[in-house]
C-alpha cells in the first residue's frame, strides 16, 4: 500500500497556485467572476426594522450559480493538474460538460446524504442531551462523547470522499467508489495535506474576515453559567439554553449588520478565497489522485 507522501504533496498544492497562476487565472476568472458579481450586486444581507434577517428570495438561485460556476472553475483545474490540459488561447472558460455534469449530481447527492446524516445525529445528540439534563454526571460525558463521534465520523467521511472529484473528472464513472478505494489506508495523510491546504485557506479567510469587520465584528455570546442546583433542574436548563439562544439570535443579526456595512470587502474577500481555495483542492486532490491512481490502476490483463 502507497502511502501518500505528505510534505511533496502541500508542496505540489502550493506550488500549483504559485506557479500555474497565468493558467490559473485564465481559466477560472469568468466563472468564479460571474459568481462573484451576482452575489455583491444582488445577495447583500439585511435586516429589517423590527431587528430582524430579512429573507432574500433571490439567495438561493444565486448560490446555486455560484455553485455551477465554481464547478465550471473546478473542472478546469483538475484537467490541470490531472491531465496538464492548459487549454492554450483559451481566455474565457464557462464549459458545462459532462463531467462537469456529474460532479453536480455527485455533490447534490452526497449534501442531501450529509442532511439525511446531521439529522439522524441530531436526534442522538438531543436524546442524550436529555440524559444529560436528568444524570448530569454520566449524561454529560456521554453528551461530549457523542458530539466528538459525531465530528469525527464527519471528517472521516469527507476525507474518503475526498477523491471524488478528480475521479470524476479523470473517469467516466460517479467518483465515489473509487475515491474509497484509493483513499485507503491514507485517511491521516491526506487529512494533514487538506488541514495544511484547504484548512489554512479557511483560517487565513476567517482572520481577514475579522479584520475587514473591525470594530463592527460583534461579541460572541457567552453560554450562562450553570449551578449544581440549577444543572438538577431540567427547568432551570431550558431557561438557560432559551437565554443562550436568544442571545445567539440577536449576535446573527449583528453580524449581518456588519457584513452589510462592509459589504464590498467582504465580496471581495469572498471572490479571493473562492480562488485560492478551489486552487489549493484542486492542487491538493488532483495530485494525489493522479499519483494513487497510476499505482493502483488494475492491469488489463487482470
Amino acid at each position: 500500500m502507497t502511502t501518500i507522501p505528505v510534505s511533496a504533496t502541500i508542496s505540489r498544492a502550493y506550488g500549483f497556485l504559485l506557479g500555474e497562476v497565468g493558467t490559473i487565472v485564465r481559466l477560472t476568472w469568468a466563472p468564479l467572476l460571474l459568481g462573484a458579481g451576482l452575489s455583491y450586486f444582488y445577495g447583500a444581507p439585511t435586516v429589517d426594522g423590527a431587528g430582524k434577517i430579512e429573507p432574500n428570495p433571490a439567495l438561493f438561485l444565486i448560490s446555486l450559480v455560484m455553485f455551477v460556476t465554481g464547478t465550471m472553475a473546478m473542472v478546469a483545474l483538475l484537467r490541470v493538474v490531472v491531465f496538464g490540459d492548459r487549454m492554450p488561447g483559451l481566455y474565457v472558460y464557462l464549459k458545462l460538460g459532462a463531467a462537469e455534469a456529474r460532479l453536480i449530481l455527485v455533490t447534490v447527492l452526497l449534501v442531501i446524504g450529509f442532511i439525511a446524516a446531521m439529522f439522524a445525529a441530531t436526534l442522538v445528540v438531543t436524546l442524550v442531551g436529555a440524559m444529560a439534563a436528568a444524570v448530569p454526571v454520566v449524561g454529560i460525558v456521554l453528551l461530549v462523547a457523542v458530539v466528538a463521534g459525531v465530528f469525527g465520523g464527519l471528517i472521516w467521511a469527507l476525507v474518503r470522499l475526498s477523491l471524488t472529484w478528480p475521479a470524476i473528472v479523470a473517469e467516466n464513472n460517479l467518483g465515489v467508489e473509487r475515491s474509497l478505494a484509493l483513499t485507503k489506508g491514507n485517511v491521516l495523510p491526506l487529512f494533514l495535506v487538506l488541514l495544511a491546504t484547504y484548512g489554512v485557506c479557511t483560517l487565513v479567510t476567517w482572520i481577514a474576515f475579522v479584520v475587514i469587520l473591525g470594530a463592527d465584528y460583534p461579541a460572541l455570546p457567552s453560554l450562562p453559567a450553570i449551578s449544581d442546583a440549577q444543572a438538577k433542574s431540567p427547568e432551570a436548563v431550558k431557561l438557560i439554553a432559551e437565554t443562550f439562544q436568544k442571545a445567539l439570535e440577536k449576535w446573527q443579526v449583528d453580524l449581518t449588520r456588519a457584513i452589510g456595512a462592509h459589504w464590498f470587502a467582504v465580496s471581495l474577500l469572498t471572490l479571493i478565497s473562492n480562488f485560492v481555495s478551489t486552487v489549493l483542492w484542486a492542487g491538493a486532490t488532483g495530485t494525489i489522485y493522479a499519483g494513487l491512481a497510476e499505482e493502483r490502476q488494475v492491469p488489463a490483463a487482470e
